[in-house]
This record gives structure tokens, sequence and C-alpha cells, in this order.
């Protein structure tokens, strides 16, 4: 019991999701038609990007990509601005959460061995808001953009355009933030890349294929989980338990908790009414992922929002990834970290994420109301 209390406390938002649909129950009686709420669509693909992910990640890939990267570099300032650019770019392929569970552990390492900790922080603060302003691009890049793209069926040309501008923001405010911050303190760096396993990189390479060929909806979706399943179970049964069953369970009780609200004539019609023009979906996208993180609030506020508005809710809610500490699930992961290996500057981070959070909303978000 106290080992399941202990999984529970540290996944809030699934505990919060699970205690809302149980709540609706009482509500809308449980009937097959909980199936039809449930965008299986989503979680197949999530599923299978989270197997592909789990074998990168086993391969070293990411580490071997930053170490090659920065050997070259003898400032502080230019690595930090390397692996900061390289969460950036790797994060738009292969999730955010999986990224930054690579290389927030390289930053540590790199400025534990070049004896630049101080500067680690500041580093990690620009790494975890460019792991979210560089997966906003595109569909695969983060859970709730996997959902409304396929919630909304938006065509994938139409999806990089709505997103285009905050990623664009996003790198040159992040890039700019890094020059600024991190001084031009000269360092040795002397480590060896990592080993890749190049055979299992080019496996857990088709699995990842295989889930982008269904994101783009070249491939039916079935097909991408029989080959995923079949590539899987032949080559790598360990990587079933790499997966994050919670995050799939936690989309899973939203979509049940967001479908019996959809029933509830009173309350859908009250929220949608509400959510009747661009600036008022924006402008929720942003604020509800505040309060419970980006991804429950795409599933939550799609039940309500016309698809006419699908592009201010997909922009709210990736540019809610910023601000608090909980805008996105991605920046806990970064936290977990911070408080861990520097206890004494969880304050400090906490304030200066926050804060250079907020400026890049504010920036990115007129930049986007006054031009888009």
């Amino acid at each position: 019991m106290k080992h399941v209390l202990r999984y529970l406390w540290k996944d809030k938002v699934f505990v919060v999701a699970c205690a809302c649909a149980i709540m609706s129950m009482f509500f809308v009686i449980p009937s097959s038609a909980y199936l039809d709420y449930i965008n299986w669509k989503v979680l197949i693909i999530m599923f299978t990007l989270m197997i592909a992910v789990a074998g990168f990640y086993e391969t070293h890939f990411f580490d071997f990509v930053a170490t090659k990267l920065v050997i070259h570099f003898k400032s502080i300032k230019y690595i930090g601005l390397v692996i900061i650019l390289t969460t950036f770019f790797l994060a738009m392929l292969l999730t955010n959460d999986a990224v930054l569970l690579t290389l927030v552990p390289f930053t540590i390492f790199v400025t534990k061995h070049t004896r630049t900790e101080k500067y680690a922080v500041i580093i990690i603060i620009l790494q975890t808001i460019a792991a979210n302003m560089g997966s906003a691009l595109t569909p695969m890049g983060d859970p709730q953009n996997i959902y409304l793209y396929a919630f909304y069926d938006i065509p994938f040309k139409d999806f990089i355009v709505a997103t285009l501008p905050i990623t664009v923001m996003g790198f040159i405010l992040v890039t700019l933030t890094t020059l600024v911050k991190v001084p031009n303190q000269a360092c040795e760096l002397n480590i060896i890349a990592p080993k890749v396993s190049w055979k299992k990189l080019f496996l857990y390479a088709l699995i990842l294929i295989n889930a982008l060929l269904s994101v783009l909806r070249i491939v039916d979706i079935e097909y991408t989980l029989i080959v995923t399943l079949i590539l899987a179970l032949i080559y790598g049964r360990h990587l079933f338990k790499r997966v994050d069953y919670t995050l799939l369970l936690t989309f899973t009780s939203f979509f049940i908790f967001t479908g019996n609200l959809g029933q509830m004539s009173v309350i859908k019609d009250a929220i949608s009414g509400f959510l009747n023009s661009n600036l008022h979906v924006f402008l929720m996208g942003i604020g509800v992922s505040q309060v419970i993180s980006n991804v429950p609030a795409a599933v939550l506020l799609s039940t309500f929002t016309d698809a006419l508005y699908w592009k201010d809710l997909l922009q709210g809610v990736n540019i809610g990834a910023m601000g608090t500490i909980i805008g996105s699930l991605a920046s806990l992961i970064t936290f977990k970290y911070m408080i861990r290996e520097y206890p004494k500057e969880t304050k400090s981070y906490l304030i200066t994420y926050t804060l250079l959070s907020l400026i890049f909303i504010v920036v990115i978000s007129t930049v986007i109301l006054t031009l888009f």
C-alpha cells in the first residue's frame, strides 16, 4: 500500500484525472457509449512513440549527438547554447519529455566536469523552455499536439503553419537569452562520446517512422499498432516496461471526464458560450494550462471548442507550456532533477523560470495576436 500511495503521490495529474472521471460517472451512467469518448488513434500513436523513444534512449543516441556537438567548444556560453539548441531541435521529433530526460542529466554532467555548475540552473531553465518551444512545431512533439491533431483532423501543412510562429519566436528568444545570461567563460571539456548500438537504433527508427507515417495519415492506425507490436515483441520486449502507461491512463480518464461533461447540456452550453471567439479560446488555452498543465487543458477545452477555433486552441496550449512550473508535464521532469541535484537553488530556479516564461509568453502572444 505504501508503494502504491507513493506512486500516486508522484503523479498527481493522473490522480486528479481519475477522480474527475469517477465523479462524472455519477452524473452520466457508464455504458458502451463511453468507448466512443476515447480517441484510440491518439493512444496508439502515443504508445508507438513511447516504444520508439524508449529504444532511442537505450542506445545513448541523444548523448552521442550532444557530445559530438559540444566537444568542439571551449566556452560555457557556447557549450550551453549548443545543448539548448540540440534540445530544441530533437524535441520536434522525439517528444520534449524524452529529450529532457536525457539532456538535462547531460547538462549536469558537463557543468560538473567543467567546473561551471553555477551556470547549470540558467542552462537547464532555457533547456526546458527550448524543449517546449521546439516540440510545439510538430504533431509528435507533444502529447497535446498529437491529441489536437487527431481530434480536429488537422491537415499536416496547416498544423505546421499554425505552430511555426511559436517555434520561430521561441528559437530567437531562447538564443538571445542564452547569449545574454550565460557568460563567455573559458572551460576545458574532455569527454568521449558514448558508443551507439547502430543496429538497435535502426530497428527503433523503423518503429518511429511507423508512428510518423500514421501521424501523416499515410498508414492506417491499425497497421501502425500491429507493426509496432510485432517488432517490439520480437526485438525489444523489455521496452514495454518503459512505456508510460500512467500517461495513457491519464488521457483515458480525461476522455471519459470530458465526454461526460459534453453530455451535460447546462455545462456544455455555458462553457461553449464563452469559447466563442479566437481571442477567448487563445487566452483560455494559455490560462487553463497554468492550472492543470497543457495536456489536460487541450483535452478539456477541445470538448467545448468549435473546430473553427482549432488554431487558437493549439497555439494557446503550446504557449501555455511556459509560465507556471506545471504548465507542461515536461517542465516537471526538469524540476525533479533540480530538487535532487541543486536543492538550495530551488527557489532561485522557480523565480527565474517563471519570470523568463512570463516574458516569453507576453512577447510570443503579442507577436501572434498582432501579426497573425
